[in-house]
């Protein structure tokens, strides 16, 4: 691991790998609005549609298939990837993109990466490692364990849910086998622990915020973010104003930006914003066109541009890369 996270490091810092200055947005539910609304990823009124992408410097958006609570959980997955895989064939400014190169060949061409997360495993909650695999298939590259309830897989933060059953080892094996990413964010601390402890390839939390500057049942401890560090993996910036704290804004945000590095290290840190997902977003941060604004106030902060550059998406590229490399090794 420490080998494969010392050659990644050195490949993201290459001339080549930064050809495109990347930016990462780990967790956009904007898949959820085009169900909702019947419009597509061009449409005017979305908060991380591709104007709102384009205007704020996001060129790699992590896409989200969240089967609500009350849905047909596997038949809307489908639903919801079918239309992104029609944007996909529409639109040539977004492209899939199945790999860390091929997220960067995009974006170096003036594109915008699209990748796909699952959020929540009840959406392959009667079909197992056979949906897992059909997704990977189709371009998945993050795998959320849980939304806001406990599934047969793993518990929730939203219930108080406890650790890993059987079901759920067996999961995260298989996707650390293909290469997917696992992602920890709504999952129990138990959870957290257990999977960061026995994990052999970075895991990220893709939207969450710190704990120790707002107590919040969604936002992570000191303990779990410091294991996802210890894993090479990512937390990304979660810009809900419940889970920020008042006053939420630019220096809100940036306040958990800071306590992530500080506990977890400059590697650690990331964005995944939650826009399009039912948020209340702060005012200066209202839409993915304003992310400008949160840059601006590290720098005002002392962050230099190469730390930047790791939160705005080397970071991720890397803890991917190294998950993908991992990916069929015993």
């Amino acid at each position: 691991m420490l080998a494969l996270l010392a050659a990644v490091s050195s490949h993201a810092l290459s001339g080549a790998a930064l050809a495109a200055d990347m930016q990462a947005d780990l967790h956009l539910d904007t898949p959820t609005q085009l169900f909702r609304r019947k419009v597509g990823l061009d449409a005017d009124g979305l908060e991380a549609g591709l104007p709102q992408l384009r205007g704020g410097g996001t060129n790699l958006a992590v896409m989200v298939l969240w089967p609500p609570r009350e849905a047909k959980w596997e038949a809307h997955v489908e639903s919801l990837l079918s239309i992104l895989e029609k944007e996909d064939a529409r639109l040539d400014a977004v492209t899939l993109a199945r790999s860390p190169e091929e997220a960067r060949a995009i974006a170096a061409r003036g594109g915008v990466a699209m990748i796909y997360a699952l959020e929540g495993a009840h959406g392959i909650d009667t079909t197992g490692l056979v949906g897992l695999r059909a997704l990977q298939a189709r371009g998945l590259a993050l795998l959320g364990l849980t939304w806001s309830f406990s599934n047969r897989y793993a518990g929730s933060s939203g219930d108080a849910g406890a650790g890993l059953t059987e079901d759920g080892r067996a999961l995260v094996a298989e996707a650390q086998r293909l290469g997917v990413v696992i992602d920890l964010s709504h999952a129990s601390a138990t959870t957290t622990l257990e999977v960061c402890r026995g994990s052999s390839a970075p895991v990220i939390a893709s939207h969450s915020d710190a704990a120790g500057v707002k107590a919040h049942a969604r936002n992570l401890t000191d303990e779990e973010i410091a294991c996802i560090a210890a894993t090479g993996g990512v937390v990304g910036l979660n810009l809900h104003s419940t889970f920020l704290g008042t006053p939420a804004g630019v220096r809100k945000a940036a306040d958990h930006v800071e306590h992530l590095r500080a506990v977890g290290g400059i590697g650690v840190v990331a964005l995944g914003s939650d826009f399009d997902g039912l948020i209340t977003p702060p005012p200066d941060i209202a839409t993915a066109g304003a992310l400008g604004g949160l840059w601006d106030e590290l720098r005002r902060r002392g962050w230099t541009e190469p730390e930047l550059q790791g939160m705005r998406g080397e970071n991720f590229l890397r803890a991917w890369w190294v998950a993908r490399s991992l990916a069929n090794q015993p």
